[in-house]
């Protein structure tokens, strides 16, 4: 899948702010309520001094950064080829997120937010502070939010029907005491670098692949959704032939070739109209995937995780899961006694669980132990308390290399915590920058401030940036030479 999103200079446009009110005592992630209304910075006409007038993120879904090597050495003369070895620079230990499922690892590509911040775990999560759809807020509090294609009002139809199932959202109450459902744009507890852009009256366009991407529109209001497959699609159907990845299946190897010619024709049409030059130009993968040795993969359906542990009398809300998941409890209490008994199943195919208050202070879910490799350490802020935040999940399951849990088999998949999901490519192209290959471990999230400094736009506006300090990635910026 091609995600691609810009930012392009325009005539100044009125940007209404939202007035998000303060709810006292609440806190997230351990951390206290924030109102972005008092700390924002006025909208400006500084983007004008940009080092760039556009900025473009390509987001070719599934791809790890050995494919990216794969292909450029198999294909030197492919467009990947020419980018990385003339005016590219590649980050060449870039990692996603951590859960890396589609939603928060595109809320770290775009908004530079982790889990804690953003509030968004996977796009299939447990809110104990929400009702479930058309309870009119009655009834036992705590509901599922999905986010997937499920909230499409025709799934069958390429564009989804063209608008959400407002009747499957989740719902909540207001500080004024009415019930309303839950957007998606309105699960997100932080801004989008769509929002920073448009509120300094840049024009701004996503693309990604079902209806309920519409959250990156941002809690103050609309953008574009599209949807482009290739690359994740034939992982998830075909697969690779070897234990390495060094032998794509025949339909995945058409789809990097798709996916390669594809982002040619896009840079041509960039220098035709006259704005390569001006552009920033950030490629990248918003997951790996995996098992990548599909002759080695275990697949065990996920409901096994959650009867493993209600075997033992400890009712569960909600267990997501693909090559990595996530688990919700009734009790919260409970939540050893549930790691317990997941470690000592040997059949589920468990490597590790976190649970509780190990949540919190976890600097890396991939890395329990930060000691054991300091280098995977990128942003260390910690995953949020599940005592204290509604969606913080009481257990992280961390799956066994070769194992994926799912609802249906298939040959890979992602959302886990293994180098499969989260050694991805990310490379910064103008023609104007020096060629480079930068080791220094990258996250994700430093996308967004990237985008956000290389418009001239203030960092600040930025909640990611503003909360967690997210920096920008290496190199980029003459000031930073």
């Amino acid at each position: 899948m091609v995600n691609s999103l810009l930012l392009a200079g325009a005539a100044a446009l009125a940007a209404a702010q939202v007035d998000i009110p303060e709810i006292p005592g609440i806190t997230y992630g351990g951390y206290s309520y924030v109102n972005p209304s008092g700390q924002w910075i006025p909208p400006t006409t500084a983007y004008s001094k940009g080092e760039y007038k556009q900025v473009v993120m390509l987001s070719f879904d599934g791809m790890h950064q050995f494919d990216l090597m794969d292909y450029v050495a198999k294909y030197p003369n492919s467009t990947w080829a020419t980018i990385v070895l003339k005016n590219g620079i590649m980050y060449e230990n870039a990692r996603a997120s951590e859960p890396s499922d589609s939603f928060p690892a595109t809320t770290a590509l775009f908004c530079g937010a982790s889990p804690r911040v953003s509030g968004i775990w996977w796009d299939d999560v447990w809110d104990r502070a929400l009702y479930p759809a058309g309870s009119n807020c009655t009834g036992p509090i705590g509901s599922e939010a999905a986010w997937d294609e499920s909230n499409d009002l025709n799934s069958s139809l390429i564009d989804g029907g063209g608008a959400l199932k407002v009747s499957h959202l989740p719902m909540q109450l207001t500080a004024w005491g009415t019930c309303q459902p839950v957007y998606p744009h309105n699960y997100l507890r932080v801004n989008t670098v769509f929002e920073v852009g448009r509120a300094n009256g840049l024009v701004t366009a996503y693309a990604d692949k079902h209806l309920t991407y519409e959250f990156m529109n941002g809690p103050s209001g609309p953008s574009h959704s599209a949807n482009f497959q290739a690359i994740t699609w034939a992982q998830t159907n075909t697969g690779y032939l070897d234990a390495l990845g060094a032998q794509p299946n025949k339909s995945l190897e058409m789809a990097l070739q798709y996916a390669d010619a594809r982002l040619g024709t896009f840079i041509s049409d960039l220098k035709a109209a006259g704005q390569l030059d001006s552009t920033l130009l950030l490629l990248g993968s918003k997951q790996g995937q995996g098992p990548i040795n599909a002759a080695n993969e275990t697949f065990i359906s996920d409901v096994h995780l959650t009867a493993s542990v209600e075997a033992a009398g400890i009712a569960v809300a909600q267990t997501t899961a693909d090559d990595g998941g996530i688990m919700w409890l009734v009790d919260q209490s409970q939540a050893q006694a549930a790691k317990a008994n997941l470690l000592a199943n040997t059949t589920l195919g468990v490597a590790y669980v976190l649970a509780g208050d190990e949540i919190q202070h976890a600097v890396s879910i991939h890395t329990p132990n930060p000691t054991s490799d300091p280098k995977i350490d990128i942003l260390p802020q910690g995953f949020g308390s599940p005592w204290l935040d509604s969606r913080v999940p009481d257990l992280i399951i961390g799956a066994k290399v070769g194992y994926l849990w799912a609802s249906s088999p298939r040959f890979e998949d992602h959302g886990g915590y293994l180098p499969q999901d989260l050694n991805v490519p990310l490379i910064a192209y103008n023609p104007y920058l020096e060629p480079a290959n930068n080791s220094i471990f990258v996250s994700n999230r430093q996308v967004a401030s990237t985008m956000v400094k290389a418009l001239g736009l203030p960092l600040a506006q930025l909640d990611g940036y503003r909360i967690e300090g997210t920096p920008v990635l290496p190199g980029v910026f003459k000031c930073d030479n």
